[in-house]
């Protein structure tokens, strides 16, 4: 073709058209020769665009350079079309690229109608991609990787702290953060990284055309540097194409799975995706059905464990820890199961069930044994959050007629993290009612001793790590030991002192004044024949490490 036929042929054109040829130097494409645009293609993009002479000079598509969109016309042979967002005229645009012969390509473009709105495929907050503009590119992404031998990874990110941000500041704060976070990520968006807004925290990068996994760790290692050094703590999981897989939902769930691994050990890191990440992935979904199917079928037990005076070694009351035995899976740990729980929300019906059977056996003993001891029950955060959660708790104890004195409710320090004042607000209704509130597991969190200026509560527990290393030589964990002991007596709160399982720690104990024990020593959890045994008079029955 001649020049003169380009101008006949593309001037009839209303659309804006361009061609352009190819020109190969030592048997590879270099360039894409812009040869001849009509004047409504340069109305479209005006700012110089006259003076293009490739068409490596206009922005890219999609994802897609227009060179590369070119080269797939080429090699099919075949019309290529992609719908992208236009900033110039702020609508849909399909881009068309159309196989002449081995040398030319013609290129239009043809914006859509009002109807079809930007919101579409922009975030309206952070005016980012959205999740919908990811769908659309990520398959032009893979083709043109798949057909170049190139790697490309995805890298989802979300904010750590977004929720208590939102709670503690409102929804306005965590706006702002959103923005501050996307305009950060725009700094990184260049010819082979894009970003998305994913959700409601989370952010997408697209990261092309990497050679190897260190030239990737230096791009995800300065996002996080830089956000880091604005204050923003984020977690992010990487997956790669075509290395952990070539489909797109795959690389999507796998770096879900990735991120929510880095988040769970430890939040403002990333990890990259592996094959044991999958698996551990599987036995949770496995584990979570099986849960659900458990709670329908009440298939929990409830074991006891005692709790003994130090001075006196009589009996207190008992501790109710829940268990849990799967027809193939066997016993499954608590330490495994709660969490999880915590994290569907199952915990709430699991928590109901778990008083009103605690409540239940404790009338029973209470009625056939005279026992006058305290039952102590563990709940969880997400049901001290149940706006009915004290309503709860006094339907029991009219249901099964108990005094609030012989009930004992555990919580955590996690429960503390999200709404302080809320949290206390409940603790001191609770403790009004005349239900004991006790601290479970002292000393393994961040703020220990803050929070005991803040709580109401009758009962401290110290950890079993303090007790397990109690008689050693250098006698550092006695000495704390006894300095907690020593400043929560004078406090007015009880101390139970758990993981006893040795004599002499019990003697070091009796020294330093702590109320009560719990552990291997005088009573493993035993399943409630057992405590009927017990407290019927069998002191066999009792299960000892001894």
């Amino acid at each position: 073709m001649q020049n003169l036929d380009f101008r006949l042929l593309i001037n009839a054109f209303d659309t804006p058209t361009l061609i352009a040829s190819q020109t190969i130097l030592n048997q590879n494409i270099s360039k894409y020769e812009i040869l001849y645009a009509n004047n409504q293609f340069f109305e479209y993009f005006p700012n110089g665009s006259k003076n293009f002479k490739y068409l490596s000079d206009f922005e890219n598509i999609n994802g897609y350079t227009w060179k590369e969109l070119s080269q797939r016309a080429f090699v099919s042979k075949n019309k290529v079309e992609e719908i992208f967002f236009s900033q110039e005229k702020k609508c849909l645009t399909t881009i068309s690229f159309l196989y002449l012969d081995d040398k030319c390509i013609i290129i239009t473009l043809k914006p859509h109608s009002d109807s079809d709105k930007k919101n579409d495929y922009i975030d309206e907050l952070t005016k980012l991609p959205n999740r919908k503009s990811f769908s659309s590119d990520i398959n032009n992404i893979i083709d043109y990787s798949t057909e170049n031998n190139k790697k490309f990874a995805l890298l989802l990110i979300d904010i750590d702290d977004i929720k208590s941000i939102n709670s503690s500041q409102g929804f306005e704060a965590g706006d702002l953060l959103l923005l501050r976070v996307a305009t950060i990520l725009k700094r990184f968006e260049k010819n082979n990284i894009y970003t998305y807004r994913f959700g409601a925290d989370e952010f997408l990068i697209i990261i092309k055309d990497f050679d190897i996994v260190d030239s990737l760790a230096t791009i995800t290692d300065t996002i996080f540097e830089v956000l880091n050094y604005e204050g923003v703590s984020i977690s992010g999981g990487i997956s790669i194409f075509p290395d952990h897989s070539k489909a797109k939902d795959d690389l999507l769930k796998f770096a879900n799975i990735a991120k929510n691994n880095a988040k769970k050990d430890e939040s403002n890191q990333f990890k990259v995706f592996n094959p044991d990440m999958q698996k551990a992935f599987i036995r949770k979904m496995l584990l979570q059905n099986k849960m659900t199917t458990a709670v329908l079928e009440s298939a929990f037990t409830l074991y006891y464990q005692p709790q003994f005076n130090v001075k006196t070694s009589s009996l207190r009351g008992f501790e109710a820890l829940i268990r849990w035995r799967d027809k193939e899976l066997g016993d499954i740990s608590p330490a495994l199961f709660i969490p999880l729980a915590e994290e569907t929300g199952l915990i709430i019906p699991i928590g109901t069930w778990v008083l009103n059977t605690a409540f239940s056996t404790l009338k029973k003993w209470q009625i056939k044994y005279n026992f006058k001891g305290i039952m102590s029950v563990n709940i969880s955060p997400k049901q001290l959050k149940q706006h009915n959660f004290i309503d709860e708790l006094q339907n029991l104890l009219v249901r099964y007629n108990l005094s609030p004195s012989s009930i004992e409710l555990e919580i955590t320090e996690g429960i503390m993290i999200e709404n302080m004042d809320d949290t206390v607000s409940k603790l001191k209704q609770i403790k009004d009612m005349g239900i004991r509130v006790s601290l479970d597991d002292f000393g393994t969190g961040y703020s220990s001793l803050s929070y005991l200026q803040m709580l109401p509560l009758d009962t401290l527990k110290i950890d079993k790590s303090f007790i397990r290393n109690i008689t050693a030589k250098d006698g550092i964990q006695a000495n704390i030991t006894n300095s907690i002991i020593n400043m929560v007596s004078k406090m007015g709160l009880d101390t139970i002192a758990e993981g006893v399982e040795k004599n002499d720690q019990l003697e070091i104990l009796k020294k330093f004044d702590c109320n009560i024990i719990q552990g291997y020593l005088r009573g493993k959890p035993m399943p409630e024949f057992n405590c009927n045994a017990y407290l019927a008079g069998d002191n066999s029955a009792l299960l000892t490490s001894s």
